[in-house]
């Protein structure tokens, strides 16, 4: 049977989420956001006012410490019409300073937010690229790029390649033990 393109064509991975867990690994939930988190960036532990937060990676920070950023919880939309926010734009809502952000310390994930300028091959190592680019549709910078363009290597393999007009869609596992 031949795959036949419906009403609503997916041209691009602008409005898909950043990130969907496939398998989870280790995952904690217990700590807040140090500034705003795009869900489906690399974050690290920092602390604040004596306590444990999480903020986005930045080039000069390790692997051992890091996470990838999901909302704990996608509240649905109260709004109503042409406005409301569908599960999508919901689960892509920037994590607010002080909200809690559940950490994916390992796992298997599909991503999203990957630099559409990148070449993608099923064994590639990749990891957070603090200044990538990131797809049509997906405001900010930061996106997880193959080693040779990453400030921090070796987080995910990528075990399937799929593309999506110019963007990508990544199937990746993490190289960490499952606990």
């Amino acid at each position: 049977m031949t795959a036949t393109q419906g009403s609503f064509p997916l041209t691009g991975t602008g409005k898909l989420p950043n990130v969907t867990v496939a398998f989870p690994g280790e995952h904690w939930s217990n700590r807040t956001a140090s500034g705003s988190i795009t869900p489906g960036e690399a974050v690290v532990p920092a602390a604040s006012g004596g306590k444990l937060v999480v903020r986005t990676a930045n080039a000069s920070d390790s692997i051992t410490q890091l996470a990838i950023a999901l909302r704990p919880v996608d509240v649905p939309d109260p709004n109503t019409g042409p406005s409301a926010l569908g599960p999508n734009e919901i689960r892509n809502q920037v994590i607010a300073q002080g909200s809690y952000v559940h950490c994916y310390y390992s796992g298997a994930f599909v991503l999203t937010l990957v630099d559409p300028n990148r070449t993608y091959n099923p064994g590639d190592r990749i990891g957070w690229d603090a200044d990538g680019a990131r797809p049509s549709g997906k405001s900010g910078s930061g996106s997880w790029a193959p080693n040779a363009n990453a400030d921090i290597d070796d987080v995910f393999e990528v075990m399937e390649v799929r593309t999506v007009g110019s963007d990508k869609i990544l199937n990746v596992r993490s190289f960490r033990g499952q606990f």
